[in-house]
């Protein structure tokens, strides 16, 4: 018997999802209905992007620490989401992934989290990144980096964040 790791790994998944797009897809926010809709794509398996869950972990501490939303009210859409069965979902950070990681966040100066997904891709075959991050593209050669979400949004939630923070 397959467990859903295994079975999410053999699906052919084309790209993985970093922690920006599970912050936006969870909370109003300019950017949030493009975030939500890839995200929804991915659970449904109607685009074959794996999500790691331990970017929900991630993402509660951006939106509670950072962006200073509620706990209460990051938790339960996170968990929201969280509670859906999808083979989309990708549970293990294998200790050959992590140990690869740190040592090409060394080297690409990058962080830890960044590294981690590049590698996680590479072990699983997959040669492609949805983030915010534009920065990350800049320091990855041989994993595609994109930003799904428009330009004009992006913009704009940078903008809403910066007039949310200086509150």
């Amino acid at each position: 018997m397959l467990t859903a790791n295994m079975r999410s790994a053999r699906l052919g998944f084309e790209a993985l999802v970093d922690v920006g797009i599970i912050v936006l897809a969870h909370f109003r926010n300019p950017a949030r209905k493009y975030a939500a809709q890839l995200l929804l794509d991915a659970l449904t398996l109607r685009r074959r992007i794996l999500i790691p869950v331990s970017t929900y972990l991630g993402a509660y501490i951006i939106m509670t620490r950072y962006l200073k939303l509620r706990r209460d009210r990051v938790a339960k859409a996170l968990l929201k989401t969280l509670s859906i069965e999808s083979p989309a979902f990708y549970g293990n950070i294998p200790k050959s992934v992590a140990e690869k990681a740190l040592a090409s966040a060394s080297e690409l100066n990058i962080s830890s989290w960044d590294s981690y997904l590049i590698e996680l891709a590479k072990a699983l075959g997959i040669n492609k990144i949805y983030t915010i991050d534009e920065e990350l593209a800049e320091k990855v050669r041989d994993i595609e980096v994109e930003n799904p979400i428009p330009r004009k949004a992006v913009e704009e939630y940078h903008q809403y964040i910066r007039e949310k923070i200086m509150k």
